[in-house]
Formats: C-alpha cells, sequence, structure tokens
C-alpha cells in the first residue's frame, strides 16, 4: 500500500517516488519556464488544458471545441511539433474514442522513414497513401471498368435496352453490379463508355446510345441513313456527371424503326470514377 506524504498546498509523494500536483483539485496553474518563455508548459487547472510552447492563455477554447492539449506560441510565425523514430521506423499519431479493441485506433497518419511514404487511415485501413515522390495512391476510390462477357445479338427495336456488361476487369471499393455503377458518395463522377455496334439497319429512324443516371441522361444520337447498312459503328461518350450517394448509373441501346439485328460487340466498355 502506496503512503502518500503531502507537501504545502496539494503536492504528495509516495514511497515509490510518484508525485501528485494539486491532489486537492484547487484552482491553481501548474507552470515550467524555459529561457525565453514564461509558459513553456502550463496546466490550467480550471481551464482542463496543456499548453506546450509559451501559449500564456487558454481563453477562449469553448468557441472551437474541447482542446485538452494546445501546442505552439501564438506570438511565433512558425511551430513545430516533432516527432523522431529510427531512420527505417514509423512515426504514427492515431484518433481514438472509448471504444476497446481496434476501434480506439481507427484513425491514424503516419510516416514511414524506409520509403519516405505518408499515409492516412479511416475504419482501420490505410486509405491514401503518398509516395516519396509524390504520386497519390487511393486504393479504396471508387473506380470501374466492366466489358461484355459475350456479344449481345439482335437487340430489340423501339426500347431502351440495357447493355450488359458481364465481365469486370476492376471494381475498385465494389461498386459496379447487375450492369450498374452505384455511386457510394455524393461528388461529380467521370464516366465513359465505348459501345462497338455491328449491323445497324439503315432503315431504322433514329438510333442512340445513353449514360442514364438518377439525375439526368447523356445521348450519342445518329440518323443512319446510310447507302447499306453500317457493318461497324462504334458509339463513344464521356461525361463528368454530379451523382448523389446512392444514384445508379446504367449505359442503355435504342433503335426507333428498322429490323432488329443490331449487336453489341463484347469489345465494348463502360468505366467510371469518382473525380472529387
Amino acid at each position: 500500500m502506496a503512503l502518500t506524504k503531502v507537501i504545502g498546498n496539494g503536492l504528495g509523494a509516495t514511497q515509490e517516488g510518484a508525485i501528485t500536483f494539486n491532489e486537492g483539485s484547487a484552482d491553481v496553474d501548474f507552470r515550467v519556464e524555459s529561457n525565453a518563455n514564461i509558459n513553456m508548459l502550463l496546466v490550467d487547472s480550471g481551464g482542463e488544458v496543456v499548453t506546450i510552447g509559451g501559449l500564456a492563455s487558454t481563453a477562449g477554447n469553448e468557441d472551437a471545441g474541447y482542446f485538452p492539449l494546445q501546442v505552439g506560441n501564438t506570438g511565433s510565425s512558425a511551430t513545430i511539433m516533432q516527432m523522431l523514430t529510427s531512420a527505417s521506423g514509423t512515426g504514427t499519431i492515431h484518433f481514438g474514442d472509448a471504444v476497446s479493441g481496434a476501434g480506439r485506433y481507427a484513425g491514424y497518419m503516419f510516416y514511414n522513414h524506409s520509403n519516405n511514404s505518408l499515409g492516412l487511415g479511416t475504419s482501420g485501413a490505410t486509405q491514401v497513401t503518398i509516395d516519396s515522390t509524390g504520386a497519390m495512391t487511393k486504393p479504396n476510390q471508387p473506380a470501374f471498368l466492366a466489358r461484355p462477357a459475350s456479344d449481345q445479338d439482335g437487340i430489340a427495336i423501339n426500347a431502351d435496352i440495357v447493355v450488359v456488361f458481364g465481365t469486370e476487369i476492376f471494381d475498385q471499393n465494389a461498386d459496379f453490379s447487375s450492369n450498374t455503377f452505384t455511386a457510394p458518395v455524393d461528388g461529380r463522377y467521370h464516366l465513359d463508355t465505348s459501345i462497338y455496334c455491328e449491323y445497324i439497319d439503315t432503315g431504322a429512324s433514329l438510333v442512340y446510345v445513353t449514360i442514364v443516371t438518377s439525375n439526368r441522361t447523356y445521348f450519342n444520337v445518329i440518323d443512319p441513313n446510310f447507302s447499306a447498312d453500317a457493318t461497324y459503328w462504334t458509339f463513344l461518350m464521356s461525361v463528368l456527371a454530379d451523382m448523389d450517394a446512392n444514384d445508379t448509373a446504367q449505359v442503355k441501346f435504342t433503335q426507333i424503326g428498322g429490323t432488329a439485328q443490331a449487336n453489341v460487340h463484347r469489345d465494348s466498355h463502360f468505366s467510371g470514377y469518382l473525380v472529387c
């Protein structure tokens, strides 16, 4: 059992050598001076804040929230907080909460000195890494590329027919399924498609390909008034689309009139990614 000797106003020392300041919980600050700063270390008892670097006051913290630790000096033009490791080590700052287990450290930032990369993590996983050249990778940034698994032959006329993309080349963040891209967050998405068609009937009055999103539809239209059926024709579309979370995007082929003979070739594609 630790024995405590109380010295003066609330200063206690145990037999083991532990020292407690202000055990009586008085509104009295603890302050350490350096050569140039009278408040190099300040424990503001009433403000419940620790400041490092010369801040003389913690007034106004309630305007922006609770800051139990502040570093810096408002009289200085620059503040540096340094974290040192070995030449091959990694310095990490964790952002935790009261949840037990890994959830306590779900947010973090780190610097890896072995390869000079800087990273940011959320939900316990690294989401952004900047390498030594400044190149940034975002492994969970929504991005996809899909193509048909086979030709889509004899497409019906006078209807908007969904183009079938049965093969995913990649689907970063798993937002593409059943020929449909679903936006995971509000943002601006770059969407593009190349629909390689065969045997477009010159007897049709109108043929068009659309990228159909929840907010609006984007068109590429032709009047196939050819001297003969078009054996090969490619519809190209590219758009920066505004999409809300859970909005969807599909590619559709439409032929008005003529004979149902057009095919969508398996070398077509549909792709997209979140821009901002």
